[in-house]
């Protein structure tokens, strides 16, 4: 078994091959993270004269805004959206039990349809019917009070 070292503070400090391994991944899970996922490739095929272009997977706020891209300002809604929240809950308890179960397991715990229709026995159209109707309700609750 060879020696494996690793630099802390500029010295070289002795550690396993599983310490080391950890190590080795962990850096590269952080190039990979800091690095890679911002850069675009290209895949160049000489036979066929073509270039393949592969975008970076993350952008950074300030070339998308040089590319013309515009972004709201997110950072002064948040009154609005405690707000919102609290609207919304307002609206919810003037639901019925069944009503507030069916509209918290689509939207909060994000259930499918056909999943809630087989849980209570009922088609998937029948629960597609129901919500509808539940957030037209709901909608009309938040009018009520000037919400929209």
């Amino acid at each position: 078994m060879s020696k494996q070292y690793i630099m802390k503070n500029g010295t070289a400090v002795e550690v396993s091959e599983e310490v080391y391994e950890i190590l080795k991944k962990s850096d590269r899970r952080i190039k990979y993270v800091e690095h890679d996922l911002k850069e675009t490739r290209y895949i160049i095929n000489q036979e066929k004269a073509t270039v393949k272009e592969i975008p970076a997977r993350e952008d950074s706020l300030d070339r998308l805004t040089a590319l013309g891209f515009d972004f709201a300002d997110n950072s002064t809604d948040l009154w609005e959206s405690v707000i919102d929240k609290i609207m919304l809950e307002q609206a919810l308890e003037k639901l019925s039990d069944e009503e507030r179960y069916l509209i918290t397991q689509l939207f909060y715990f994000e259930r499918t349809e056909r999943e809630l229709a087989n849980e209570l026995g009922q088609t998937q159209q029948n629960i597609n019917k129901a919500k509808q109707k539940i957030l037209c309700k709901l909608y009309e609750i938040l009018k009520k009070h000037k919400f929209f």
